[in-house]
């Protein structure tokens, strides 16, 4: 049963959540998945419904239609809901950065030297309006390429993703872990912008742009504090258990993944998204500016002094759990 927002139920001193993803094969969603699978939901009181949609736009629509509790998705999101009247709320960060990467094909194009060269090429995404594609025309317009420049090939899955980088269907991918990592290994791409990196991130948005974090309405804040402290302090606990989980740990705790070979790609995909991920679940004013200026930019409809942004974020759930964890 999918429960709408505003109607968590209470069955004793548990409450039901439903939470949207898209794309339960990426990584970035790891702590979710781990939450799930170390028993820090239920440790919280919580069930949760992990419920997937192909896109973040759908995804985003679960949200405002009230088909869904609670949102999965980088904090631009919840700015692009503020706009459109959704009173939308960030209550703890999942990652630092966005957590993409964009690899060339090594085999299309084997002399790559800078983005320019992909001026009319065929690059993969598996969303048409989600954060990689934005995180990929931010890096076009700031290497002087128009959008009209190039040529976006939409791909819905990774494993669809897969097989057009291997096939030559496409010259470039911005993708995800550990579909990226996988790549690489193969030698079938190189990556040229690296989105899992702090420094990278920082270098192209001018800060750290924030990746994935936990969104609600305002209403499911209201109704229901107890539920919404109860997440993030599951959230946390996976932040926690990451932050010094060794390889073992992790291959003890493995999460079912269809694009991924072996075991050892799975310790280098965790990895490359290691120092990508929060070290406290907060979201800072900072990260909040790089949000809103890459939003400038991208979208011309988008004007943040129109957007009450400050009321996007709540980090007083987030203050509670890092006393409790002492994080």
């Amino acid at each position: 049963m999918v429960l709408s927002s505003g109607q968590v139920r209470a069955a004793g001193d548990k409450f039901r959540l439903s939470l949207v993803l898209d794309d339960k094969a990426s990584l970035s969603h790891l702590p979710l998945l781990l939450a799930e699978h170390l028993g820090f939901f239920a440790a919280e009181g919580l069930e949760v419904d992990l419920l997937e949609q192909p896109s973040q736009s759908l995804a985003m629509s679960a949200l405002t239609q009230g088909s869904t509790d609670v949102l999965c998705a980088p904090y631009e999101n919840a700015l692009l809901l503020k706009h459109k009247g959704f009173d939308a709320v960030s209550i703890v960060q999942i990652a630092r950065t966005p957590q993409w990467a964009l690899g060339v094909s090594k085999k299309n194009i084997p002399n790559f030297k800078t983005l320019t060269d992909l001026r009319g090429k065929r690059i993969g995404l598996i969303d048409a309006e989600g954060s990689a594609h934005r995180c990929l025309y931010f890096s076009m317009l700031r290497s002087g390429i128009l959008p009209n420049e190039i040529n976006p090939v939409y791909l819905n899955a990774s494993v669809h993703a897969l097989v057009a980088m291997r096939s030559g269907a496409i010259d470039a991918l911005m993708g995800a872990d550990p579909l990226m990592t996988a790549l690489e290994k193969k030698d079938d791409v190189t990556v040229v912008s690296n989105f899992r990196t702090l420094k990278q991130t920082q270098r192209m948005f001018g800060g750290l742009l924030p990746g994935n974090g936990l969104i609600v309405s305002q209403t499911l804040l209201q109704q229901q504090p107890q539920a919404c402290q109860a997440l993030v302090a599951a959230v946390m606990r996976s932040l926690k258990w990451l932050r010094t989980a060794g390889p073992s740990d992790l291959l003890r705790h493995m999460v079912d993944n269809p694009v991924l070979p072996d075991r050892l790609v799975y310790l280098n995909a965790i990895d490359n998204l290691r120092e990508s991920f929060s070290l406290d679940g907060w979201l800072s004013a900072e990260a909040q500016q790089v949000s809103l200026k890459m939003l400038g930019l991208l979208e011309p409809i988008f004007n943040s002094r129109s957007v009450a942004w400050q009321s996007t974020v709540r980090n007083d759930f987030v203050k509670v759990a890092k006393q409790r964890f002492r994080m």
